[in-house]
């Protein structure tokens, strides 16, 4: 063994001295390391013929730039064994691979080579002509026979001593593809399979299923051009979704082109998700990413525009759609009878989850048409229907029995008066007025707004404007520009719950906060309302946002009740701790009458004190207990 590693170090001097690349010197260092180490384990001792055996057993494992160059490797070790140099032989050519290109190859590369930023860089040259001598080796005469298995298969052999070198290389021969493209002599697609991020997520699919998965009608199947995705993303980012929304959406975009490129083929739906599939594991956590923007090509495809409310589950089925026709059909009906009524969106939801609701019922006790519907049915639904509170039950009840109406005028349901088997009432409950703590509000006013980033800042804005001027969560949702009179010091509202119209003033330290949120915090947007989302479409917010809200200031468990009503209660019962008048109070929230304040009343601890009653006016006796003679 001590001759071998002589010999191996004879060798490895050699190529320092003649100023061999790093590349070569890395190639040997390795290439000795795992022979000795072969040779080791097998306990054998150093042979020319034992070191040619070892190669030739490993043919099948190793890539074929390994396998060459480890031969080439022991050619130059056999040669210090037998006559102690390298022989000429053995050297190989010194020459650099552009030297070595054709006259066909050198025209193509010359070109691109006067092009920024090659020709301000030389590794350019060095990169491209690797890639160029490449092809000539493996007999491709013109660039337009290049192709995406090719691509693929230099990807694998080109040997390098480290990922970084690689990527470097090709970077520049990405660029070379690129160039080529643009002047017509290569599709654009190979520029972009080049690329270690994507091209282990490439694959190919077999054709009979890609002809199995192509849907029928030639009209529905779309030939993908690359400018059609640029398009895309240019309206996606003028659209202003965040940059990981627009990264994931070109990756898995480029990803569909060569795919359809390579396999020389129009998309459609069902050969888009078969693909799909096909790729999905190896798209890591951010596939559900992957999966609505394709959602969201798809249907640019079919309107040209961006849509931003896609679910992204291509199979999904809505729940209606479950239904048997006897049952959908008339309740589409009447949900799109509501729209054009104008009822509101939330209206609808309701009549929606409330009917589909009754519909399961009808069809797990067997009923095959609503005309089998009766009173008993009806009873027995009732009996069954558990809701987590009476008044819950009784809102459902309702929508159902505007549908039990809608379907007798269809002449549906023989029985006018059916829907009333159904009871709407409900007796009145007293439930106790939860507010914030003390603690809780000096937590919310401890915040610096310095402190706080864009979305945070528009959180605290509403957490604010609820806890001093007591707006609910869906006034605060609606609130617009033309609501604020800043010179006045007042934010003038339609409240959404009562249709009454009030004007609260405005308290500077809450006009503050709004002022700096609107200059530095909120989203460039011609939305006319004051809160908006900070993720595109940066359109409106729904109330639920100033629930999240106050979350967000508040040690709240993560199961914890965290309700923003909370928070005009908490405004409520501030006002009435300062000796505020009822009627004010009861104006300041939009009450018509003064009734509803009452309730506020039992948090006045202190004032409640001298309302103490006599024992004697309560009926309660002196007498009794341990001390009573």
């Amino acid at each position: 063994m001590e001759g071998f590693k002589q010999n191996v170090a004879t060798v490895m001097a050699f190529l320092k001295t003649n100023s061999f690349s790093h590349s070569v010197i890395s190639l040997h260092k390795c290439c000795y390391e795992d022979l000795q180490r072969y040779l080791s384990d097998s306990m054998i001792e150093y042979s020319g013929e034992t070191a040619y055996r070892w190669i030739e057993s490993n043919r099948q494992s190793w890539n074929y730039r390994k396998f060459t160059g480890y031969r080439h490797c022991i050619d130059q070790l056999e040669d210090v064994f037998q006559y102690g140099a390298i022989s000429l032989d053995h050297l190989g050519s010194r020459a650099s691979a552009y030297s070595l290109l054709n006259g066909y190859y050198k025209s193509i590369l010359d070109p691109f080579l006067k092009t920024e930023p090659a020709k301000f860089d030389d590794s350019y040259r060095i990169s491209c002509a690797r890639f160029l001598l490449y092809l000539q080796t493996n007999s491709i005469d013109s660039i337009s026979c290049l192709n995406y298995d090719l691509i693929l298969k230099f990807h694998a052999e080109d040997y390098h001593r480290s990922s970084k070198s690689k990527d470097i290389y090709e970077d520049h021969i990405r660029r070379l593809l690129r160039y080529l493209a643009e002047k017509g002599m290569c599709g654009i697609g190979l520029s972009l399979a080049l690329n270690r991020l994507l091209i282990h997520k490439i694959r190919r699919i077999p054709d009979h299923a890609i002809m199995d998965y192509r849907d029928d009608d030639p009209k529905s199947c779309k030939k993908i051009a690359w400018d059609v995705i640029s398009d895309f993303l240019s309206e996606m980012e003028k659209t202003r979704y965040k940059a990981t929304v627009l990264k994931a959406s070109k990756h898995i975009l480029t990803l569909l082109y060569i795919f359809t490129d390579m396999h020389k083929t129009a998309l459609s739906t069902r050969l888009l998700w078969y693909w799909f599939d096909a790729i999905r594991p190896m798209l890591g956590t951010g596939w559900m990413q992957h999966r609505r923007a394709l959602c969201q090509f798809l249907e640019y495809l079919n309107s040209g525009q961006i849509v931003t409310k896609i679910t992204g589950d291509p199979k999904a089925v809505k729940t209606i759609d479950k239904l048997p026709e006897w049952q959908s059909g008339p309740l589409k009906e009447y949900l799109c009878l509501l729209k054009r009524e104008g009822r509101e969106e939330s209206t609808i939801a309701m009549q929606r989850s409330s009917n589909i609701r009754f519909c399961k019922y009808l069809q797990r006790v067997g009923l095959k048409s609503f005309s089998e519907v009766s009173r008993t049915v009806l009873k027995d639904f009732h009996l069954q229907d558990l809701h987590s509170t009476p008044e819950g039950k009784a809102a459902y009840n309702c929508r159902i029995r505007g549908f039990l109406i809608y379907l007798y005028e269809q002449g549906l349901v023989i029985d006018p008066y059916l829907y009333k088997v159904l009871p709407t009432i409900v007796s009145q409950s007293t439930t106790l007025v939860q507010t914030l703590s003390k603690e809780e509000v000096a937590a919310i006013w401890a915040v610096d707004p310095e402190s706080l980033g864009p979305k945070a800042l528009r959180d605290y804005a509403m957490v604010c404007i609820g806890l001093t001027m007591g707006f609910r969560a869906s006034d605060i949702a609606s609130l617009r520009f033309e609501n604020i009179d800043w010179k006045g010091k007042s934010i003038r509202i339609v409240q959404q719950k009562t249709g009454r119209l009030i004007t609260m003033p405005m308290p500077v330290k809450t006009g503050n906060i709004l002022f700096r949120y609107l200059r530095d915090g909120r989203p460039s947007s011609e939305e006319p309302y004051i809160f908006i989302r900070h993720e595109a479409p940066y359109d409106r917010i729904q109330r639920g946002a100033c629930r999240r809200a106050l979350k967000r200031f508040l040690s709240i468990p993560p199961n914890g009740i965290c309700s923003f009503h909370s928070v005009r209660k908490t405004f409520a019962t501030q006002l009435l701790n300062g000796s505020t008048k009822l009627e004010l109070i009861s104006d300041s929230l939009g009450h018509s009458t003064n009734g509803t304040v009452h309730k506020y009343l039992s948090l006045d601890e202190e004032r409640m004190r001298f309302c103490a009653l006599s024992l004697e006016d309560t009926g309660i006796s002196y007498k009794g207990g341990v001390f009573h003679v």
